[in-house]
């Protein structure tokens, strides 16, 4: 697993390495996000994110968050890993709003289920970079149906 971390890294900083421009545009973006994925085992998370630009338009984001997992009137903890690749399809924010498709991995954890990877697809919408943070819609699949509020730091003229 450690070697699948290390190559996801190595694969987000080679293109930007590979161009030999200097860039005043940070490539690390934080971001703050509330999650709910909604399936027989009901999760609501709570977690923080970084997103890296490895390119005009693609971008990877890694996060992590934590929360309560619901199952027949039961609660437990529940915990979840995501490492996401997205392609921007307005990178330049050319346009109010822009849209993404993206997909990654997954791993959950509740006191229900064992912990499991599952594989992630998601649909998003970005909000204008006009502001110091801006925010973001998320619809998916990825151990149930996901919907999620995202808020990111604004880093410049990129989404």
């Amino acid at each position: 697993m450690r070697r699948v971390w290390v190559c996801a890294a190595l694969m987000a900083l080679a293109p930007k390495m590979s161009t030999g421009q200097a860039s005043t545009e940070s490539l690390v973006r934080t971001e703050l996000r509330v999650d709910a994925i909604l399936a027989r085992v009901t999760h609501t998370h709570v977690g923080i994110g970084l997103g890296l630009r490895t390119g005009y338009n693609i971008r990877l984001h890694l996060a992590a968050a934590g929360g309560a997992a619901f199952n027949d009137g039961e609660q437990e903890a529940s915990v979840r890993g995501d490492a996401t690749l997205r392609l921007l399809l307005d990178p330049f924010a050319e346009t109010r709003a822009g849209l993404s498709v993206g997909g990654g991995i997954s791993v959950l954890y509740d006191g229900f289920e064992k912990t499991r990877p599952v594989g992630l697809l998601v649909l998003g919408l970005e909000g204008p970079p006009r502001t110091p943070v801006v925010w973001a819609l998320e619809l998916g699949l990825g151990g149930g149906a996901r919907l999620g509020l995202i808020l990111r730091r604004r880093t410049g003229r990129y989404r």
